[in-house]
């Protein structure tokens, strides 16, 4: 019965926000279509979340505010990719979100840990996200074609299969949708060329990978090994965007796509 619910309230209306957004919009509008993709079979789960003014910044519901960050980073991609606002002006809003989303989405887990822990863990957090963002960036200025959303698929599926063998029944159910979506993007090139990830597609993928996982999650589960492999598995793309690829990014860049899936199935088999 959940998975028949997953598919008739998760699957299909991001299926149908896909082919609206990407397949008719074109992929520009990647980061906006994700973005709405989890978040509608997200507000039809646990209802619409509170405006962010009325969320404890402390301890705030982490759900609620992964939708706000996801919202934010859909509406920030899509003014970032189709030019409506410059860019000098747009990049601190995505590193003010890759900055915020660790903080906000451990709140709930900061109400236990020591200044000493809390000081460690958010810098971890903070360096992963970066890192992430960074890493899926330059991946996607280097090969602006289907690399990005292939590892973010490779990635979200992980995360499903990860968070579902833990029993964290949204958190997989929305992993699973993302990954669908950006199959399906992905599978638009079949009608619509060239496919072109831009800046605001790599920071959704970037935002929903790392905030999926990371929102709820406590330390116990977050040092796990199934966890760890699932939240790295994105950053093996780095190979692609280092000088021994000079020469042959096409190259470098299977070999990262390929490390990213081996971290995957290594994430799957250790769950």
């Amino acid at each position: 019965m959940d998975l028949l619910h997953w598919l008739l309230f998760g699957v299909l209306p991001a299926l149908a926000v896909v082919l609206v957004f990407v397949g008719i919009g074109g992929p520009r509008l990647l980061g906006l279509a994700l973005a709405v993709a989890i978040c509608v079979p997200m507000a039809m789960s646990v209802g619409l979340p509170a405006w962010p003014w009325h969320i404890g910044v402390h301890r705030g519901d982490p759900v609620q505010w992964l939708w706000w960050c996801l919202v934010a980073a859909g509406v920030v991609g899509a003014a970032y990719d189709l030019r409506l606002l410059p860019r000098w002006l747009l990049l601190p809003c995505e590193l003010l979100l890759v900055a915020l989303l660790p903080w906000l989405l451990s709140g709930e887990q900061r109400a236990g840990w020591s200044f000493e822990w809390c000081v460690v863990m958010l810098s971890v957090g903070w360096a992963f996200v970066m890192a992430l963002w960074w890493v899926l960036r330059q991946a996607a200025k280097l090969q602006p074609g289907m690399t990005v959303p292939l590892v973010g698929t490779i990635a979200l599926v992980a995360d499903a299969l990860v968070l579902r063998a833990q029993g964290g029944r949204l958190a997989w159910e929305l992993a699973g949708i993302g990954a669908v979506a950006l199959g399906v993007s992905v599978a638009t090139t079949i009608w619509r060329r060239p496919f072109v990830c831009g800046g605001g597609g790599t920071l959704c993928i970037a935002l929903a990978h790392a905030g999926i996982l990371l929102a709820g999650r406590g330390e116990r589960h977050l040092l796990q090994t199934p966890f760890l492999l699932a939240l790295v598995a994105p950053l093996a793309l780095w190979i692609a965007t280092t000088k021994v690829f000079a020469e042959g990014r096409a190259t470098g860049m299977v070999v990262g796509v390929c490390a990213t899936a081996a971290l995957a199935a290594a994430a799957i088999a250790a769950a």
